[in-house]
């Protein structure tokens, strides 16, 4: 069996009804919950089922492809934010 290098993730998502993870979303019926399962320790990211569908749509549409450098690609204008406003990638 191999070991896992310090670098590696194994990112896993799971469906929850329990809310207690994240208090400021209680009053969602479900949670979709993503973490590091190589790193379990490393937190956990709480998404309500919109922001879900949202995350998975973006992922579909290459939202979060990266160039041959890794990097992700520039954001286009119609959907930046206004000068001051926001953080850029």
């Amino acid at each position: 069996m191999e070991s896992m290098d310090e670098t590696e993730s194994r990112v896993e998502v799971y469906v929850t009804t329990d809310t207690s993870g994240a208090p400021h979303k209680a009053a969602e019926p479900k949670l979709y919950v993503m973490y590091d399962a190589a790193k379990p320790e490393s937190g956990k990211l709480y998404f309500t089922e919109a922001e879900w569908d949202a995350f998975v749509l973006g992922v579909k549409d290459g939202e979060f492809d990266l160039d041959e450098d890794g990097n992700l690609p520039p954001i286009p204008a119609e959907q930046q934010a206004p000068a001051g406003h926001g953080e850029s990638r």
